[in-house]
């Protein structure tokens, strides 16, 4: 889906800057990286509001994954965990 936004003066300054520095690809990657990247500031503002530290879950998500991937794929690998 495309969405299209009027952007103006510095904000536009700014997004062609970080494309000519070779960051990105073009204006419509550099929105969407912000997007992603606001999207991440709330979901760990939630988190703390919550009394949860971003980080100590972002291991514990990457523990659990892990643990998950071994599970699901033991007797797959050549050592066979």
């Amino acid at each position: 889906m495309n969405v299209s936004v009027e952007v103006t003066g510095n904000l536009l300054d700014y997004l062609d800057q970080k494309v000519k520095q070779g960051f990105y690809k073009s204006r419509s990657e550099v929105v969407r990286n912000a997007i992603r990247l606001m999207i991440q500031k709330d979901l760990e503002e939630q988190l703390r509001q919550k009394g949860l530290d971003p980080e100590t879950f972002k291991e514990i998500k990457k523990e659990t994954s892990g643990e998950l991937l071994v599970k699901k794929f033991k007797g797959l690998t050549k050592d066979n965990n």
